[in-house]
């Protein structure tokens, strides 16, 4: 007969994740912690938002090139 009731683990199992199984906790090596900080940057990004439009940036950028483009052609 079994002797754990359903649904619990037996006792030779873990019943916390591997920080590995886990995405988020960061692990303890270098490249998990860098992960960590990519995932929370990420985060961050999404909740904020951009302070400029994306439309604003490309429209200036545009600018900048057919100005600095007639500064050559036309000199």
């Amino acid at each position: 007969m079994d002797d754990n009731p359903a649904g619990q683990p037996a006792p030779s199992e873990d019943p916390k994740p591997k920080a590995s199984e886990n995405p988020d906790k960061p692990r303890s090596n270098r490249h998990g912690r860098r992960l960590q900080r990519i995932r929370e940057e990420i985060e961050r990004n999404r909740t904020d938002g951009p302070a400029i439009p994306t439309w604003v940036l490309a429209l200036t950028l545009v600018l900048i090139i057919a100005v600095m483009t007639a500064l050559v052609v036309y000199s």
